[in-house]
């Protein structure tokens, strides 16, 4: 039986704890500790969802020693996701962690080299990643439907926020509280979509701006212009500014296109090179011939989004499965995040990895106040 315990009791551990109880009872698991910093929080979360017989802490050591828990999941406030995840590594314990993973790539890489070392199961819930359509379109991509990447126009303003969205948690809209803002709350499970189908840009040239609409420190918009291996583009804007807003991608290749609005997915395949096609045909008016590719999604079988992460890290931990979300990987959207900020605030391209100590200074600049070269309009 694979016993759980919950570091960090707030909002986001009351919507994993429903799944939990509504999980199929052939899993073989339990939920056996509550932990948070709030020792009444972690209290209410056993009241709700426990029997009363759960140990309950206001300290995650106690919680990782106390001999209830081989496995927990990481839902904190995200800047202490790392300390936490570590401290479970070097205990053996295995972890699920709350998107992102941490605030910074090289906080990642720490994560990541602890897990290494421990040789646990580690996933992060990007639930995305088991939805049956977008592990469609990650098959195709990786199985070169596109061919050659050429162009990628990104749009995700989505996100709307009011100011009182802000207001009501103390943590919300600071660089010390989450480190980022659209990019690291509302934008987690977009950048970890984009980075596990197109893998990462080589640079990206961005413009932030903090508190275009919003009376916050952190970045509420961004635009960035990317480039990718092989010389393909890319524009990206994110925004909690915009009502109403879209979701969209056009993903564009040599070889063929992937077009996705909302929950609309569309997938064309090129006969030939589209290159070659417009270097050769003799026709100076019709389009270069493309087709529709059926969705083949039926054989997906399985639970889909926070379910389906929870299935999947449970048979994991006891050997029956093999974990479809390597944690390791939840270090690719950050390094985007991080060059994106990174960019808007030294108003120059900048080129992936991201230096890591240079972001730090970058972070440590934010959050005394420093804003570079990065458009500020407070409260706008």
């Amino acid at each position: 039986m694979t016993k759980i315990g919950i570091i960090g009791c707030g909002g986001i551990a009351g919507h994993h704890l429903e799944v939990l109880r509504d999980l199929p009872g052939e899993l073989d698991f339990q939920v056996g500790a509550f932990c948070d910093s709030d020792l009444d929080a972690a209290k209410a979360r056993r009241k709700e969802f426990g029997n009363g017989e759960e140990f309950v802490t206001d300290d995650c050591t106690e919680l990782l020693e106390s001999g209830r828990v081989d496995a927990v999941l990481v839902a904190t406030p995200h800047p202490h996701h790392p300390e936490a995840a570590i401290a479970a590594f070097e205990r053996g314990i295995h972890v699920l962690c709350e998107k992102p993973v941490a605030v910074t790539a090289g906080d990642a890489a720490r994560i990541n080299e602890a897990a290494d070392r421990s040789g646990c199961v580690y996933t992060v819930h990007f639930q995305r990643r088991h939805v049956v359509r977008y592990r469609w379109i990650k098959e195709m991509i990786s199985g070169g439907l596109l061919g050659r990447i050429l162009k990628v126009n990104i749009t995700w303003t989505d996100w709307y926020r009011p100011q009182e969205y802000y207001n009501r948690g103390t943590w919300r809209g600071k660089w010390s509280g989450e480190g980022g803002g659209v990019l690291m709350n509302q934008c987690p499970h977009d950048l970890d979509l984009f980075t596990w189908w197109l893998g990462l840009p080589e640079t990206v040239d961005a413009k932030i701006w903090f508190g275009r609409f919003h009376d916050i420190e952190v970045e509420d918009e961004v635009a960035a212009n990317m480039t990718f291996p092989g010389g393909g583009v890319g524009f990206l804007n994110a925004s909690t500014c915009d009502a109403p807003g879209v979701t969209r991608w056009d993903i564009l290749g040599d070889e063929g296109a992937i077009f996705i609005e909302g929950d609309d997915v569309r997938v064309l395949r090129r006969p030939g090179s589209f290159g070659e096609y417009t270097r050769t045909t003799d026709d100076i008016w019709a389009p270069a011939p493309v087709e529709e590719v059926a969705p083949e999604i039926d054989r997906h079988g399985g639970p889909e989004g926070t379910a389906g992460v929870w299935t999947n890290f449970i048979r994991a931990v006891g050997g029956e499965d093999e974990i479809l979300m390597d944690g390791r990987e939840g270090r690719d959207s950050l390094e985007l995040a991080n060059a994106i900020i990174a960019s808007g605030f030294l108003g120059r391209a900048v080129s992936l990895p991201v230096d890591t100590k240079e972001y730090a200074g970058i972070l440590s600049d934010l959050r005394s106040g420093e804003t570079g070269g990065a458009v500020v309009r407070r409260g706008g």
